[in-house]
């Protein structure tokens, strides 16, 4: 009987090819069934009421397998009664009355499990579950240690039963969740303290069809506050030099290395005995960050490693050092940072330019220049930490020009702070009572008048083309209009006087006949000599062009 059961198993086996055999198929299971390593796990032939069946057969595949593997068959014709025991490797399975299977799961019995029942030669039900296994680990293993870096990980075997997942903190607030490998859903506490003591859910979403969507896994969390996790030894990257003006944009680089927690140091520049202060922290995982009380000090993250954007003043140099905490390493990356800020201040003798700059240990030499003569000597002033070059007022065609103070690092980097000195205006004056008594040229005292340019000579030429016809016009016209009034006066004197006296070359006998007998309306002159030089005044009531 027993080897008439073993051969109709083998039939069945053979036939049971007919089924996807493969790991990467379509998901053709009913059924998920997910539990921790080490529980007891019960797989049932069937959800619906009980049927006779003459033979009910147990198959499972694994998830690298390609084909099927006998659990055991039973004849159940006559039932099935108690509890049977089958061996399955190392394992015993327990089979009982309604052919469900019941076992202690272990890491190696994830996979495929396919129930047959069959009545004669023929299937007529037929059930496969997946049976999906979840290994939860907690890192560093209770009491966790004060400052530690926790890791909640939860990982599914086979993979492709996950469809996603989250963890979720004590309060339900969902945290965030990464899938480092396939079928593996992780989360981290980075710096834990006591409020983060208690109970952790992981909720898995299932891939495929199941009379479960989820399946939700807990774990305790307790901090002992009595011991503190010790901070190993910070592998530090080549420090970096940079210089940078007042507020343009510098880079401070971190590792390369996307960790849990980062943390940014600021060393003051040229402080001696100070301790740093902290700038910056983010913690990814609770997606909290602080910055202070370095606001122009920027977070850049492109997913894979991150960075700062600063945009300092005069007193944001110094060191810095980023350090990313991964697990239980830290790794860090120094960078000092140089700034160098000019302006310009005016005095009634002199320009002053000056340029200050912070963090002087970095720095190899600081100079001014005039960029359009080089050799051109500046007076220059230098105390510990400016320098200023002063140009003399009023500024000449020779001192005219860009000048540039520039900044050397030890690195070779440099930095330049230019600035533009315009030529002094030169006005003319304006009045003739504006002008000196004598003409006078100092030689000695005033440099030479530099050529006039083309433009300005072709603008005075066009100016005095325009100017010289107008005055032309108009000083014609005044003696137009003098000559008309003069020729017309004259003309009646010599009538009046032709005719009341009858000579015109005595016009001195007799004046007052004439003052006494012309008509209304004549012209009044008094010819009588009035010093060494004759003044003659003509005077007319009625003529208008005489004024």
């Amino acid at each position: 009987m027993r080897s008439a059961s073993l051969c109709f198993v083998l039939i069945c086996v053979h036939q049971g090819l007919i089924f996807p055999s493969g790991a990467d198929r379509v998901k053709d299971w009913t059924d998920v069934v997910m539990v921790p390593e080490g529980t007891a796990v019960t797989l049932r032939c069937s959800d619906g009421p009980a049927v006779l069946s003459e033979q009910v057969t147990w198959m499972m595949m694994r998830p690298k397998e390609n084909g099927w593997t006998s659990v055991f068959s039973v004849n159940t014709s006559r039932g099935v009664t108690g509890r049977l025991l089958s061996k399955l490797g190392d394992k015993i399975i327990q089979i009982f009355e309604d052919v469900s299977l019941q076992f202690t799961a272990s890491a190696n019995d994830g996979g495929r499990y396919l129930c047959l029942m069959m009545q004669g030669s023929e299937t007529y039900r037929e059930k496969i579950t997946l049976l999906a296994l979840v290994k939860l680990i907690l890192a560093p293993a209770p009491p966790v240690p004060v400052n530690s870096t926790l890791r909640l990980e939860a990982q599914v075997s086979p993979v492709f039963a996950v469809a996603g997942g989250t963890w979720l903190s004590p309060a339900d607030v969902p945290l965030l969740t990464v899938a480092p490998s396939p079928g593996t859903l992780l989360t981290k506490l980075p710096w834990v303290n006591h409020r983060d003591n208690g109970l952790y859910t992981c909720s898995i979403h299932i891939s495929g069809q199941s009379s479960k969507s989820q399946y939700n896994f807990t774990m305790s969390v307790k901090v002992d506050e009595n011991k503190v996790a010790s901070v190993p030894n910070i592998i530090y990257d080549p420090t970096l030099s940079k210089a940078s003006l007042a507020q343009s944009t510098v880079t401070l680089s971190c590792p390369s290395i996307h960790g849990d927690y980062v943390r940014v140091y600021w060393w003051c520049a040229d402080c001696s005995k100070v301790l740093p202060k902290k700038v910056f922290q983010s913690d990814r995982w609770r997606n909290h960050m602080i910055s202070t009380p370095k606001p122009r000090l920027q977070l850049q993250d492109n997913g894979e490693n991150i960075s700062f954007l600063l945009r300092p003043e005069l007193d944001d140099a110094g060191q810095y050092q980023c350090e990313v905490f991964l697990n239980d390493k830290v790794y860090g990356q120094s960078t000092t940072v140089t700034v160098l800020k000019g302006n310009a201040k005016s005095s009634s003798s002199s320009l002053d330019l000056t340029c200050t700059y912070a963090m002087r240990s970095q720095v190899a030499k600081v100079k001014w220049i005039h960029i359009q003569r080089p050799n051109f000597q500046l007076p220059v002033r230098a105390v510990i930490g400016r320098l200023t070059a002063s140009v003399a007022l009023p500024v000449t065609p020779k001192t005219a020009g860009q000048y540039a103070c520039t900044l050397q690092l030890k690195s070779g980097q440099t930095v330049r702070y230019t600035y533009n000195v315009p030529l002094t205006p030169t006005e003319r004056p304006c009045c003739g009572s504006d002008l000196p008594a004598k003409a006078t040229t100092d030689h000695s005292a005033e440099p030479p008048l530099p050529p006039a340019e083309p433009s300005a000579v072709l603008s005075a030429l066009s100016l005095l083309l325009f100017v010289v016809p107008v005055v032309a016009v108009a000083v014609g016209m005044l003696l137009w209009r003098r000559g008309c009034c003069s020729s017309r006066q004259n003309v009646d004197v010599e009538r009046t006087l032709s005719h009341y006296s009858g000579e015109v070359e005595n016009i001195y006998e007799n004046p007052e006949d004439l003052r006494q007998s012309s008509p209304h309306g004549a012209v009044y002159m008094d010819l009588k000599p009035t010093g060494e030089a004759d003044v003659y005044k003509e005077l007319d009531r009625y003529d208008p062009c005489c004024g």
